[in-house]
């Protein structure tokens, strides 16, 4: 027993939709259901699939376009297309009809108010309840085994992930968003995981084994986050992994910004006991919309944290970045190394020359503000600080007590950290 195209259409969520040509192919076999908003990649297309569409990028006036894509819906054994108009395309072109009509390949008109989650689920139903062959359903996840359909799954995520980032318009893609469980209205967050060698390693971490490493980190996040009913989505990256997350505002935005982060690494312990597994995280986001700002955010954490520039490397967040967010802006070298030099190299060199710590006085108090707090993390007396700080403004002619004055010196150490993470300073 399987699914025609017949058996379909008689399904009371289709009452409202209207045949247009293809009676000759009312008994092809649905055996997959597709939903393209775009109609940009169908090389995926499989026999027996019924595509849904709201037709975006569809050529209404150009027949030879319409042609190429009547010839390669033949090709291809699709089963069956149905067009939303209302939307993008308000009427099917007759031409478009009678190419399908050629064909023996069934054309559904779907009004503008129809939905096209309870149009799948309602045939995705049918498909489960109806094909006792596995074989006819050929590409019916619940029906895989669990490692290919896993593969499936995965694929699936990072192709989507790269058609949002490439698209000027990701609201286009909200159907199959909302595909792999991830909710177009909540929050989202991006993490970009990578391999480095551990201090404590003797060999170098050949391409290889970084690959193997961050396939079963890929595996076994899959795992953690399935288990724990967290919606993900996992991107395309050579040589890291990316992976976007879902939860509750309320718990993407706890006290704890790494909860998520620090759930995975603990669990992924062990994978590789020579290496260590860094962490870059953007911001909090509104949407899946904003997944393209997310990853840039997660880039520049990751660079940060393999540049060594806060004080911590494992798990560094785009938000505490703090100055790194606007100075990693930069491309502009030479202005850079302008304001160091106007700022913080008189401490530079003078420490050089008399072995002095000017410039671990100025880091510590700059993270205080606080006479008592940075004398205290120094182990000085606060007017051995005052007498410090006396000595950075007149080799700077910055005073650190004043707060304009404090946050040129600020700016100045940030640069001087960046530029000495890139060996630009000679």
């Amino acid at each position: 027993m399987s699914l025609t195209v017949e058996k379909a259409l008689g399904m009371d969520i289709f009452k409202d939709c209207r045949l247009l040509t293809g009676k000759a192919g009312m008994q092809n076999r649905i055996l997959w259901v597709n939903i393209l908003e775009i109609l940009d990649d169908l090389s995926h297309i499989e026999p027996g699939e019924f595509l849904i569409t709201t037709a975006h990028g569809f050529n209404a006036d150009s027949l030879e376009e319409q042609k190429a894509m009547a010839d390669l819906f033949a090709s291809k054994g699709l089963g069956a297309i149905a067009i939303q108009t209302g939307h993008y395309l308000l009427e099917i072109p007759s031409s478009f009809v009678q190419l399908l009509k050629s064909y023996n390949i069934p054309l559904i008109q779907i009004p503008p108010e129809a939905s096209f989650k309870n149009l799948t689920r309602a045939l995705m139903n049918e498909l489960i309840t109806v094909n006792d062959d596995k074989q006819a359903v050929i590409k019916t996840e619940k029906l895989k085994p669990d490692n290919e359909r896993l593969k499936i799954h995965i694929e699936t995520m990072k192709n989507l992930w790269q058609k949002i980032i490439e698209h000027d318009a990701p609201e286009l893609f909200q159907l199959e968003v909302e595909r792999i469980n991830i909710n177009p209205e909540n929050p989202i967050m991006v993490l970009l995981i990578t391999v480095c060698r551990d201090d404590r390693a003797s060999e170098y971490i050949s391409a290889e084994r970084n690959y193997q490493i961050l396939k079963e980190i890929e595996q076994k996040v899959v795992v953690l986050l399935k288990n724990q009913n967290i919606p993900f989505m996992i991107g395309p990256r050579d040589g890291a992994f990316l992976l976007l997350v879902q939860q509750e505002q309320s718990k993407l935005s706890s006290s704890d910004e790494f909860s998520i982060a620090k759930m995975l690494s603990k669990n992924l312990e062990g994978i590789a006991p020579d290496c260590t597994i860094r962490f870059g995280q953007s911001n909090i986001h509104k949407s899946y919309k904003d997944l393209k700002q997310a990853l840039g955010e997660a880039e520049k954490a990751q660079m940060a944290a393999q540049l060594e520039l806060l004080d911590y490397t494992n798990m560094v967040s785009f938000r505490a970045m703090n100055l790194y967010r606007l100075i990693m802006d930069i491309e502009n070298m030479d202005m850079l190394k302008g304001v160091f030099h106007e700022t913080v190299e008189p401490l530079l060199l003078y420490d050089q020359r008399s072995g002095g710590g000017l410039m671990r006085t100025l880091k510590v108090y700059l993270q205080h503000c606080s006479l008592k707090e940075a004398s205290e993390a120094l182990y000085v007396h606060r007017h051995t600080l005052r007498y410090r700080l006396k000595q950075v403004e007149e080799f700077t002619g910055f005073n650190p007590l004043l707060p304009n004055d404090n946050l040129q010196l600020n700016i100045g150490l940030h640069i001087y950290y960046y530029l000495k993470a890139l060996n630009l300073l000679n």
